[in-house]
């Protein structure tokens, strides 16, 4: 490098007037964004839920209403004036148990005896955003009137 070339890039601005654009540009995107997607998610209370084992739905249940279920080996529903208990049984002796409460309209997973039991980590779901799933034994609770067309991104 010449030493004429030294010098000029020691005259040199650090930051042009034409990058300090962009990079405010790029900061006002990305303060745009996460605005949107943490004013637009669908919060409603959970007005129901529907468990799938495998994609085939096996269980639904709206508030204030009657559990509709397939009647299996599979499948056990224990219901009582506080919550549902329904208990799945899947290939392998796999087990979910899941817990609905009826006065809260919460769903929670409460045992699960797959590898790591990373099931019962999932938070209780309270809301339209919420879900359930335990990939070792294809167990997924999801809410009872979620939007497929346009799917929330749960956080």
């Amino acid at each position: 490098m010449s030493l004429k070339k030294v010098e000029q890039v020691k005259k040199d601005k650090g930051f042009k007037l034409f990058d300090l654009i962009i990079y405010g540009v790029i900061l006002l995107l990305v303060a745009i964004i996460f605005i949107v997607v943490f004013t637009t998610r669908n919060t409603d209370p959970l007005t129901g839920v529907k468990i799938f084992v495998n994609a085939e739905e096996v269980f639904t249940y709206e508030f204030g209403g009657e559990a509709v279920y397939s009647e299996s080996e599979t499948l056990t529903v224990e219901e009582d004036n506080a919550g549902i208990t329904v208990t799945v049984r899947t290939r392998g002796n796999g087990l979910n148990v899941v817990y609905i409460n009826k006065s809260a309209k919460t769903v929670k997973m409460t045992e699960a005896n797959c590898k790591g039991k990373e099931c019962g980590y999932f938070p209780e779901m309270s809301n339209n955003t919420d879900f359930i799933y335990c990939s070792p034994h294809g167990v997924k609770v999801e809410p009872l009137f979620r939007d497929l067309e346009s799917p929330d991104i749960p956080f």
